[in-house]
């Protein structure tokens, strides 16, 4: 799950310098929407990757989706350490469901 992995990484760091740059003052001034924009171009390697990436999806197992999500918990960063620890515990508990409903089939 190489491209996957990537790809998340790429957007939470995205959304993470979004927020960042909102933090202080709550605009965005020149020099953050420079910052914004350098991650911004790196979503199109996204869009270039997604066969690849729906190959991996598609080829998914409990481990590779329980390493996602601890990539997931890593990277992701908010102000709010409160709403931080929510959101990371919604995704456990999603987690945990999508193993019991989605079970891939064996081949």
């Amino acid at each position: 799950m190489k491209e996957t992995e990537k790809a998340l990484v790429t957007l939470l760091e995205a959304g993470n310098t979004v927020t960042a740059s909102l933090s202080d003052d709550g605009r965005i001034d020149f020099k953050e929407s420079m910052q914004i924009s350098l991650k911004a171009i790196s979503l199109i390697g996204i869009f270039r990757k997604l066969p690849e990436i729906k190959v991996e999806i598609q080829g998914r197992t409990p481990e590779k989706i329980a390493h996602l999500v601890a990539v997931f918990k890593e990277k992701f960063v908010l102000q709010n350490k409160e709403a931080e620890e929510k959101i990371e515990q919604g995704l456990d508990v999603l987690y945990q469901l999508s193993a019991m409903v989605f079970v891939p089939k064996k081949a």
